[in-house]
Parts: C-alpha cells; structure tokens; sequence
C-alpha cells in the first residue's frame, strides 16, 4: 500500500525524515520513483528524507512516497489509520492516513517544527 502526504518544515533549521511505523504494517519504507531513459524506477530512499527550513516536501505518486510493506490486514477505503513520523531534529509525530481509492490522492498536509 503507498501513502502520500505533505511536510512542512516551520522550523529555523533543515529536519530529516527518518522513519515511520504503523500498526498497519511489518514496515514502512520511504521511496523515490523516477524515469531514466524511458524507465519507470523505483528505489528506497537511504539516509531519511531532507525537509529544508520553511520548506515542503511532498510525497505522492510519481516522486517520493511511502510503501507499507507487509500489510497486517487490509485497508478498507474510508477509514483511517495512524502512523508514528521520526524526524531528525522535530522528534516523533503522529499523522492519520484516510484510506482511498486506487488512483486518488487527498489533500492530507501534515506539519514538522
């Protein structure tokens, strides 16, 4: 199952993304999908995920995006799940996935200090 979401970094500093865990799954792993040479690729994102000060980064189809590997049970479209955010510097944070439809995206904006 992918998820995508937004972060904004408030902070006077650059943060990082380090991990995320959900009940939902065995992991979670941060992802970047790209085209080279006609290619789709798709690879884990090693190190965490940089967020510059006052800036956004957005995880969504295409780019960079979240893959819970070893779903515990299956989504159902319509509710929501928790998972647990792991910033370098802003610490834990808890955001809430809306399960949706293949092919929708919502318009989640979840925030790091």
């Amino acid at each position: 199952a992918g998820g995508y979401f937004t972060v904004t970094n408030t902070g006077s500093s650059p943060d990082r993304l380090l991990s995320i865990s959900s009940e939902i799954s065995a992991k979670a792993e941060l992802h970047e999908m790209g085209v080279k040479d006609g290619v789709m690729t798709m690879r884990p994102v090693t190190g965490g995920l940089e967020i510059p000060t006052g800036g956004k980064v957005a995880l969504a189809p295409g780019g960079y995006h979240l893959m819970f590997v070893g779903l515990k049970r299956q989504p159902k479209q319509g509710e929501t799940f928790p998972a647990t955010l792991i910033f370098e510097k802003a610490g834990t944070v808890t955001v809430d996935f809306a399960v949706e439809g293949i092919g929708e995206t919502g318009g989640m904006d979840n925030h790091a200090n």
